[in-house]
């Protein structure tokens, strides 16, 4: 069914039918998961996707040549960073416990996303409130809020 299987989930469901069993004892532990993924050749992988990756020797040399004049005559509490990242709050997990010779491929992933900016100062004194971006105009989560604890916007193509 194409739906990934993490630890904690076949934990869950082997305690449920050791229940059903009528072995109410049986405690499906960090150390029995081992074991049984070992003696069964299961593995946990990656289900797809690709990382892309930036040279360390870039970083490095921006780090040590770049950001020092760039940050020069600003106190750490002036000096913020902002970024913005994709909440899929739907998605499946993309990896998953299968036998080691047997290929993974996954479903249809939802795209049902928020995207969320996160901006603070470098010493941590100031926390900016959250901003979303969802595709509602006035979501149902809202609805009796009188301040929700974030800035939202609304976008069709969130």
């Amino acid at each position: 069914m194409n739906v990934p299987i993490s630890g904690p989930i076949l934990q869950a469901k082997v305690e449920d039918l050791g229940q059903k069993m009528n072995h109410v004892e049986f405690k499906a532990s960090n150390g029995w998961l081992e074991r049984f993924k070992s003696r069964h050749g299961i593995t946990f992988k990656s289900m797809c996707g690709e990382a892309a990756s930036v040279s360390d020797v870039m970083v490095d040399d921006w780090v040590t040549l770049t950001l020092p004049g760039l940050i020069d005559g600003y106190a750490p509490r002036d000096i913020f960073n902002a970024d913005e990242t994709g909440l899929f709050f739907r998605l499946m997990p993309d990896k998953t416990l299968s036998f080691k010779n047997d290929v993974c491929s996954g479903g249809r992933t939802s795209k049902e996303r928020l995207t969320v900016m996160l901006c603070a100062n470098m010493d941590g004194s100031e926390k900016l409130k959250p901003l979303v971006i969802g595709k509602s105009k006035n979501p149902r989560c809202f609805k009796n809020m009188k301040s929700p604890p974030v800035d939202y916007k609304a976008n069709k193509k969130a």
